[in-house]
């Protein structure tokens, strides 16, 4: 049976509010009792409209692909959105419906020596897929990642990134913040600002993109048009 058709019944196991804005569920699956996807996929929540047909809204998966009984999603609140209305009422226990997994945007193997991640809001989740997904496989390449969020009170997911930090011999991450307070002493501006620390065009490096249009088309008009870099090193899935 397809993707498309097959309906898993998912458990809300948890819930965590990472910030106002961003909310995390963590689903365990219920029946079908597996289910299998591969690091970069994402799966299609089946929002529930009472007598009405469901609306469907698509979340990359933010977990291990190696873990066959269910997955985690982060949510971005979108003001009177039909799916963050739903989600932000949830109290954990729910039966969620999801179908799925869809996507093709995988992680390339085998891989170069540099991998960069380049994330915006929630965009987050599939780039710690890969890196949750991978970390025992290749645990000497050199990750770089920078998330691009507004300001100070938008960051999160600092104890995982750090944790990761700690596991992998060269990965490091840095905040970019497009609002930041006056004490802020990281970077400031746009993720496409800063890409050239990566030294790319001397260390075989395959990028991964995720979130915001804008920052995805500027940075794809540098590597491609600008610099020359080969397109299938540069992978994205955008998102507003």
């Amino acid at each position: 049976m397809s993707s498309a058709r097959t309906i898993y019944h998912m458990r809300v196991d948890q819930i965590i509010d990472h910030t106002p804005t961003v909310r995390e569920l963590v689903v365990k699956t219920d029946n079908p009792a597996d289910f299998s996807f591969k690091a970069g996929q994402f799966v299609m929540l089946n929002v529930p409209q009472g007598e009405a047909k469901p609306v469907l809204r698509a979340y990359s998966i933010a977990s291990d692909d190696r873990n066959k009984n269910g997955f985690r999603l982060l949510f971005k609140f979108v003001e009177n959105g039909i799916a963050s209305t739903f989600v932000w009422s949830l109290k954990g226990g729910e039966l969620l419906n999801f179908t799925g997994p869809f996507g093709k945007v995988f992680f390339q193997e085998p891989p170069t020596e540099q991998i960069v991640f380049l994330n915006t809001g929630t965009g987050l989740s599939q780039h710690i897929c890969y890196l949750l997904s991978k970390k025992e496989q290749y645990p000497n390449l050199r990750y770089r990642m920078l998330f691009g969020v507004r300001s100070e009170k938008d960051m999160y997911y600092q104890p995982e990134l750090e944790a990761l930090a700690k596991e992998l011999k060269d990965f490091k991450f840095e905040f970019v913040l497009s609002r930041p307070g006056e004490d802020w002493k990281g970077k400031k501006g746009y993720i496409q600002n800063f890409i050239s620390e990566f030294d790319y065009k001397n260390i075989p490096t395959t990028f991964y993109m995720c979130g915001n249009g804008g920052m995805i088309k500027e940075v794809k008009h540098q590597l491609i048009e600008v610099d020359g870099i080969d397109k299938t090193r540069i992978w994205a899935e955008a998102f507003d």
